[in-house]
């Protein structure tokens, strides 16, 4: 099992860009310098039937607000050990708050490219490409949840074509908190199997762009010298976010609120001879705030939660602020 970096600049002539990736350029003070790209690169010899060899990173990202997964792969054998055949090898990828008991595992059977091929297509199949849709990673959990099944172990989501993806998950994980990543390789055939397989462009894609809108309402009014009354309003729902906000960090709960405040001068009412003055003051405010997620899920949408009438541990529906 090695791990390594294949590039266009240290290996061309063996290895080329994926189809519709351009190379970066940095702009210099006299000088246009074209960046260098790469693939890292997993090597695996004589891997056991079932075995799974795997790199990961630690991260922390939200991947609510995107719509897609994306990903170029490459299968190629190692010609010192003999051929494989599609379908050998399966690419694995996890997403989750660890590696072992919360995550998501999407697997790929890949297909076999041509070796010394140049041809980006035939190096980068299509057939190969991670294009997974985000929507379905919190479905598959609450499907297994509505199904009944035990959450410590793989529940498998397959849209029955052995072409595509396999979905799974296996504990709690949660989109909004993804916190390592798990790129590996399986060994689907019944022997010992020997390949490369080449990972690169890892990526989110498609922001969920739907905007929001915000609005306040004020009002004061004065009694002449014996009462005054203010009045304010607020609706903000989901999508808003300040001008120098990211994306991301655009409002996941539509918020509504109001406040009134009142102030009566009680010894206005009373004569003036008896020199009283007794100031009165009331307010009264309630905020009521409906999450887009269901706080327990968190990337699950609420309405497909209580659409499957599942029971929660924490409290579901508009939270209200008094």
């Amino acid at each position: 099992f090695e791990v390594g970096v294949i590039s266009i600049e240290q290996n061309e002539g063996s290895y080329v860009l994926p189809p519709g990736i351009v190379r970066e350029s940095l702009q210099g003070s006299t000088t246009v310098q074209q960046q260098n790209e790469q693939s890292v690169t997993l090597s695996v010899i004589n891997l056991e039937t079932d075995k799974i060899r795997a790199i990961y990173k630690n991260i922390s990202i939200d991947l609510r607000r995107f719509k897609e997964l994306k990903m170029f792969m490459h299968l190629e054998e190692i010609k010192t050990t003999g051929a494989i055949a599609e379908g050998d090898m399966s690419a694995v990828i996890r997403l989750g708050t660890d590696l072992n008991d919360n995550f998501y595992q999407i697997e790929i059977p890949l297909k076999v490219s041509t070796y010394g091929s140049l041809d980006p297509l035939d190096v980068w199949p299509e057939a190969n490409n991670l294009d997974a849709t985000l929507e379905k990673f919190g479905k598959i959990k609450l499907a297994r949840d509505v199904a009944n099944a035990p959450i410590n172990e793989l529940f498998t989501a397959s849209s029955g074509d052995s072409g595509e993806l396999v979905l799974r998950v296996k504990g709690n994980p949660t989109l909004s908190q993804i916190r390592t990543i798990m790129l590996g390789v399986r060994n689907n055939s019944p022997l010992e199997k020997s390949a490369e397989i080449w990972f690169n462009e890892l990526r989110s894609a498609g922001f969920d762009n739907d905007g929001g809108w915000a609005a306040v309402i004020s009002a004061d009014a004065n009694f002449a010298d014996v009462a005054t009354l203010s009045m304010t309003g607020r609706m903000q729902t989901v999508g808003f976010g300040n001008v120098e906000d990211r994306v991301s960090q655009r409002s996941l709960d539509e918020t509504k609120e109001y406040d009134i405040s009142t102030s009566i001068n009680l010894g206005k009412m009373m004569p003036k001879k008896w020199g009283i003055e007794l100031p009165m003051n009331y307010s009264v405010g309630e905020q009521f705030i409906d999450p887009k997620f269901d706080p327990q899920y968190q990337d699950v949408e609420l309405a497909a939660i209580e659409a499957a009438n599942l029971p929660s541990n924490l409290p579901r529906g508009t939270d209200v602020s008094r």
